[in-house]
């Protein structure tokens, strides 16, 4: 772990300094980043590989936020940038605490270096071809917060990234492992995308909408886990006012839980280094806890932390979803799409886009079927799909 030699209870001591009042937030975020690139044929050979490093510490005070932010990890730097959060430090402060951290491990390349040729394999065993520009990357996130009282296990994120480009338009999706499996449902992706490529849209309207798993992780992102952010719903007024409310059918039940993503991106605690929780955004269609942070939820009745997210040391945490589970029904798939008939199945969204304000989601859809009969019929081109959050 390359935060184990790390001078965790000296961090502390010198954080407590800072936050010296009983209300006072403060944490400090370490971050190890490495990315590892394969490129796509046509450019100059050989992987490329980028890393960097650094930590933020964040004072929160009266509803005021004070971040600092460097890259490495020196002792002077540290306390420079305590001295930045605090404006001023006792006179007396604490010898400047060691920051020995271990680098990133390097990447196994063997994985990475076979997946373009997979997914052109697969393209080929689906009897079509097309140029494509595969870029594949490997991500690898290593953070440790240390609190005042609070020092958690270091946690880790491992996945994958690909940015494909077509004649037609461009692709990308995350992953958290790659292989032969993996291949085959990118190279769906995109013979679905060349099939499409001079469909016509679907007439403007209304339309019964099948959403195959991946197309339906996007909605249930959008029209719930966003819906139901702390500081979403503040803009409404109170968010633990939420609660209790119905949101949506009984059939539906949504979860959020770090702990059974998969294993290479499992996490324990989040960005605030608070335990992760098992959290049900929705219980039978009625709303049980909104997603909260440390803020959120010591300035609401009825919110529980543990759902902040940072996009990096250089931004503060907000409340996000991390896993969402969607708890499965007793109708097969041959029953939902003759219920479907004569409607659209989705198989992937490429945005979506919800409007807080007014409750109106909007989903980008690159190409999808009708439902002809219980089967998949023709395709159709792109187009948006819109809805509100209160249907």
């Amino acid at each position: 772990m390359p935060f184990a030699q790390l001078a965790t209870a000296a961090i502390a001591r010198s954080l407590g300094q800072v936050a010296d009042r009983e209300s006072d937030l403060a944490e400090v975020f370490l971050e190890q980043l490495a990315e590892t690139e394969v490129p796509p044929d046509g450019e100059a050979p050989g992987i490329r590989e980028r890393s960097e490093s650094g930590f933020a510490i964040r004072l929160v005070r009266d509803g005021l936020s004070w971040l600092a932010v460097r890259d490495g990890f020196e002792a002077g730097c540290f306390v420079a940038a305590l001295r930045e959060v605090a404006r001023a430090l006792p006179s007396a402060p604490y010898p400047e605490p060691s920051l020995e951290v271990e680098p990133l491990p390097p990447a196994d390349l063997e994985e990475l270096l076979s997946f373009p040729a997979a997914v052109v394999r697969a393209i080929r065993s689906r009897h079509v071809a097309f140029p494509i520009r595969l870029t594949v990357r490997r991500h690898h996130r290593a953070i440790q917060v240390v609190g005042t009282r609070l020092v958690p296990e270091a946690q880790e994120e491992l996945y994958f990234s690909c940015e494909v480009e077509l004649p037609w338009g461009r692709h990308g999706g995350l992953y958290p492992g790659l292989g032969r499996a993996v291949a085959g449902r990118l190279a769906d992706r995109l013979v679905g995308l060349f099939a499409a490529r001079d469909a016509r849209p679907p007439r403007q309207g209304r339309h019964k909408v099948l959403f195959r798993p991946a197309a339906a992780a996007v909605l249930l992102h959008e029209a719930v886990a966003h819906a139901l952010e702390a500081d979403t719903l503040i803009l409404g007024g109170r968010p633990e006012a939420a609660s209790g409310l119905r949101l949506g059918s009984e059939l539906v039940s949504v979860l959020d839980d770090p702990t059974t993503a998969p294993e290479p991106v499992r996490r324990d605690t989040d960005d605030e280094g608070m335990p992760a929780v098992r959290r049900w955004l929705l219980q039978e269609g009625v709303v049980r806890q909104p997603l909260a942070d440390l803020y959120a939820a010591r300035n609401s009745e009825g919110l529980t932390p543990g759902a902040a997210r940072r996009a990096g040391r250089f931004c503060s945490p907000s409340p996000r979803s991390y896993h969402l589970e969607l708890v499965p029904g007793e109708i097969d798939e041959s029953s939902l799409r003759k219920q479907a008939d004569g409607g659209l199945e989705v198989s992937q969204v490429t945005r979506g886009r919800l409007d807080p304000f007014s409750g109106t989601f909007s989903l980008r859809i690159p190409y999808a079927h009708v439902v002809r009969g219980g089967e998949r019929g023709e395709i159709v081109g792109p187009f948006s799909l819109r809805g509100h959050l209160g249907e």
